[in-house]
């Protein structure tokens, strides 16, 4: 199970680690860590492949948990796929948004 690691600099500059993902094996989930304790993922929309739905990615992505996202991927194919990851600020609920992507088959 791929794990992306979030994390928002002072500036508000976010970064997932790896970028791109890359998955192997079917049918896989994928989990996004958010690990600034400043910033939470929003309930609905945190992870949104840009492509989706799609037989890659057939449902939406779900909030676990404020620091956890999960999205599975059917991962049959070798394509990359672009995805928007958003967080939101907890003192004021600004919205951060960043644009990375995942590579199957890898």
């Amino acid at each position: 199970m791929p794990t992306v690691t979030v994390t928002v600099s002072a500036t508000g500059r976010i970064t997932c680690t790896p970028d791109p993902v890359p998955v192997s094996g079917a049918d896989q989930t994928i989990s996004f860590v958010l690990e600034t304790s400043t910033y939470r993922f929003p309930t609905a929309n945190a992870v949104v492949v840009k492509t989706a739905p799609n037989s890659q990615f057939p449902q939406p992505a779900q909030t676990e948990a404020t620091q956890l996202v999960t999205l599975f991927d059917a991962n049959t194919d070798a394509l990359t796929y672009d995805y928007t990851v958003r967080v939101v600020r907890k003192s004021d609920n600004a919205e951060l948004e960043l644009d990375p992507s995942i590579e199957n088959g890898k």
